[in-house]
C-alpha cells in the first residue's frame, strides 16, 4: 500500500466513524425533538454566543501573533491574522482540531519563514491553551468537589492536573527539557533527532521569558473563558437553566470534551463532542436532545466564525501570480 492509498483510507475511516457516531446519536434522538428544539431558540443569545465566539478568536490571533514576533517572525499583522482563521476554517475538516495548524505552518513557509520555528512557536500557542484550559476546570472542579462529592470529581481533577504537569515541567523543571533532548538523539528514523531538536532548540528560548509567558497566559485564561461561555450562552439559548453551580459544571465539561477530541479518529471531533457530551451534561441535569444540540449548535458556531478564513483563502486563490 502506497503512500497515497494509506491516506484515503486514513480519511475513509476518520469519516466513516465520525458518520456512524453521529448516525447512531441521531437514531437514538427523535429528529422532531431536535427540530423543535432548534427553531425555539433565543436568536438574540445566539447571535452573541457568536459575537464572543469570534471575539476569542481574534485574541487567539493576537497570541499567535505575540508568540510569531517573540520568535523573530516579523510578518505583518494582516498576514498572520489571515494565516491564523484560514487553519481556523480547516480546522473544522481536518483531524483532531488541529489540522489547521499544519496550514498555518504551511502558509508561513510559503513566506520564508522556517518550519521548524513556526511549528515550535504554533506547538506553544497550542501548549497554552490547554494549560490554561486546565487551569480554569482545576479551578471550577475544586468548587464542585466541595458541593457535590463523588469520585468522579477526583477523577476530573487528576485528568486536568496530568494535563498541566507536562507544561509546567519542562518550563520551570530544566533537567525535563534536557532529558527530553536526550531521549530524540536515538530518533534516527526519518532525520527525527535533527527535526525534534530544532523545535526544541526554537522552544528554549521562551523558558527565559516569563513577564512574556505570564501576559500570555493572563491572556490565554480569558480567551479560553470566552469559549467555555460560549457554550453556557448556547445553553441558554435553547432553554438550558443556568445557575452557577451549572456554569462551573461547563467550566469542567468543555474541557473534558476538548481533550477527548485530541486524539484523531474522528473529524474534528464531530460525533464524539456530541455523545460524550450528552454523558457528560447528565450530570448537570441536561436531557440528550439538549446536550446534543448544545454541542453541535456550537460546532455550528466555529463553522460560522471561520468562515472569514474561507473567505481569505478564496481571496488567495484568485490573487494575480506573484502578488
Amino acid at each position: 500500500m502506497n503512500a497515497r492509498q494509506r491516506t484515503i483510507l486514513r480519511w475513509t475511516v476518520k469519516i466513516a466513524v465520525s458518520a456512524g457516531l453521529m448516525a447512531f446519536l441521531l437514531h437514538k434522538i427523535p429528529s422532531h425533538e431536535i427540530i423543535a428544539l432548534a427553531r425555539r431558540a433565543d436568536r438574540r443569545l445566539l447571535l452573541a454566543a457568536t459575537a464572543l465566539f469570534m471575539v476569542s478568536n481574534v485574541a487567539g490571533w493576537f497570541q499567535w501573533h505575540a508568540l510569531l514576533r517573540s520568535s523573530g517572525v516579523d510578518l505583518p499583522a494582516g498576514r498572520t491574522f489571515r494565516f491564523y482563521f484560514i487553519g481556523l476554517f480547516f480546522n473544522n475538516f481536518l483531524p483532531a482540531n488541529i489540522g489547521g495548524d499544519a496550514v498555518k505552518v504551511y502558509d508561513m513557509t510559503r513566506e520564508g519563514e522556517s518550519a521548524y520555528q513556526v511549528i515550535a512557536v504554533t506547538l506553544l500557542d497550542r501548549l497554552l491553551g490547554v494549560f490554561s484550559l486546565c487551569v480554569l476546570a482545576v479551578a471550577a472542579e475544586l468548587l464542585l468537589v466541595g458541593r457535590n462529592g463523588g469520585m468522579h470529581h477526583v477523577l476530573y481533577l487528576g485528568v486536568f492536573i496530568a494535563c498541566m504537569i507536562p507544561a509546567l515541567g519542562f518550563y520551570f523543571y530544566r533537567p525535563l527539557g534536557n532529558w527530553l533532548r536526550r531521549s530524540v538523539l536515538g530518533l534516527s528514523a526519518l532525520s527525527l533527532n535533527a527535526r525534534v531538536t530544532a523545535i526544541i532548540d526554537h522552544l528554549s528560548p521562551f523558558r527565559g521569558r516569563r513577564a512574556l509567558v505570564t501576559r500570555l497566559v493572563l491572556l490565554s485564561l480569558v480567551i479560553q473563558a470566552m469559549r467555555v461561555v460560549t457554550h453556557v450562552l448556547v445553553g441558554l439559548a435553547i432553554g438550558v437553566p443556568m445557575t452557577p453551580l451549572t456554569v462551573a459544571q461547563f467550566f469542567v465539561f468543555i474541557p473534558l470534551l476538548s481533550l477527548a477530541m485530541i486524539p484523531p479518529i474522528t473529524i474534528n471531533g464531530l460525533g464524539i463532542r456530541e455523545g460524550l457530551g450528552i454523558l457528560l451534561f447528565a450530570e448537570a441535569g441536561i436531557v440528550a436532545t439538549d446536550a446534543f444540540v448544545l454541542e453541535f449548535a456550537t460546532y455550528l458556531i466555529s463553522v460560522v466564525v471561520s468562515l472569514l478564513g474561507f473567505a481569505f483563502f478564496l481571496a488567495r486563490r484568485t490573487e494575480r501570480p506573484g502578488a
